[in-house]
């Protein structure tokens, strides 16, 4: 950053169309209040030394009869005046430049603190959303200022790349249901494709898929970016377990897989969660075990409750996750071998929320799988408040 000029230090022109008188900048602030000061310390010195001390010391001598030295007094007096008035000029002249000095320094260091704040804040806005400020040197003021400062870049960075690569995936998932809708209409404008009951299901279904494509995208922006409206409350986790499984009873028995509640015998402690949210959680779960287990396999649901913490389980006797899509298998659109969230009927973001809802009530989901053909099982660790 280029050294500003002195007269650039003492005045800011404010960036206006209309002509403004020029507004004292912070060098010339420091540098008045430390004349001030200076002044006023030079003015009691002054006061103190040259008229009310000397009288003090006359009117002593007066009091005591002691008239005959007076005129000797007052040639001390006099020579003390001098001499005083020399002594404060030169302490006054040296602490006037020491003041200005120190005045400079200081708000020079001040002002290109503060004007690395204002360069970085403009990168921001211009999009420059990796650009973080180094520590000052001018106090827990100022770092708790770049603190501040960066922990809101890092947010806006976080932000804007879940933004990008939102709308990527979302171009990518688009492409086939909208090249789907695309071909069947030229195909029924050319002729080729019967106009029937047929083709407008076709046409309703990729119209549904889009519809619930962009309904998965918002859920998981909301989620991933803290903009959800939690309502937590107090909740059986059996009865959260009892509720999942009779919601997804029929599509299990429709796909032949049978579908199980594991419940400790006594009472589980309440665990605080939004109780839709958390429905919505192993619902998801349920729907995807279901979906990837044959028929004939087993779905089963269960609840433990530990000192710190209440854990759900969905496991599976399905296809399973190799040991390398275990750590991916969380991110949106992620196909594992077109397995697990590749499926139909499903968007391909069904775990991708049901981890950024647990996550954003405090908890954590995780996943873990023997291999291939061994089942798969899911997660969710609740803490207990």
């Amino acid at each position: 950053m280029s050294t500003p000029s002195s007269k650039g230090d003492l005045w800011e022109q404010q960036d206006s169309g209309d002509a403004e008188a020029p507004r004292a900048s912070l060098t010339a602030r420091f540098l008045v209040v430390q004349l001030l000061v200076l002044v006023v310390g030079l003015a009691v010195m002054a006061v103190t030394t040259l008229l009310i001390g000397p009288q003090m010391y006359v009117n002593e001598l007066l009091r005591e009869d002691r008239g005959r030295g007076i005129r000797a007094v007052l040639d001390l007096d006099n020579a003390f005046r001098e001499v005083s008035l020399l002594a404060m000029t030169v302490g006054g002249l040296t602490a006037l430049v020491f003041a200005v000095v120190v005045s400079v320094l200081v708000s020079r260091q001040i002002r290109h603190s503060v004007s690395q704040v204002g360069e970085a804040a403009n990168r921001i806005a211009s999009g420059e959303f990796v650009i973080r400020l180094a520590p000052s040197t001018l106090g827990s003021e100022f770092d708790a200022l770049v603190d501040s400062f960066n922990d809101m870049a890092a947010k806006l960075e976080a932000v804007d790349q879940t933004r990008r690569q939102m709308l990527a995936d979302l171009a990518h998932e688009m492409r086939t249901p909208l090249a789907s809708l695309k071909g069947h209409l030229e195909g029924i404008e050319d002729g080729i494709v019967p106009r029937n009951q047929d083709s407008a299901a076709i046409l309703s279904a990729q119209i549904a898929r889009l519809e619930h494509l962009a309904k998965d995208m918002r859920a998981l922006t909301q989620a991933e970016e803290g903009m959800l409206h939690l309502r937590l409350g107090h909740h059986d986790p059996a009865d959260l377990v009892i509720d999942t499984i009779a919601a997804a009873e029929p599509t299990a028995r429709s796909r032949q897989v049978e579908l199980r509640a594991q419940v400790p015998g006594g009472a589980v402690a309440d665990v605080m969660v939004d109780r839709r949210r958390m429905d919505q959680v192993l619902s998801n779960l349920v729907d995807n075990a279901v979906r990837h287990t044959p028929p004939g396999g087993r779905v089963t649901v269960s609840v433990a409750e530990g000192t710190h913490e209440v854990s759900f389980t969905v496991s599976d006797t399905g296809e399973g996750i190799d040991a390398e899509d275990l750590s991916r298998i969380f991110m949106r659109f992620y196909r594992v071998g077109e397995g697990r969230e590749g499926k139909p009927g499903g968007s391909g973001l069904g775990l991708a929320i049901s981890k950024a809802l647990v996550e954003a009530q405090g908890g954590t989901l995780t996943a873990a799988s023997s291999g291939p053909g061994r089942g798969a099982e899911f997660t969710v660790r609740m803490p207990r408040r």
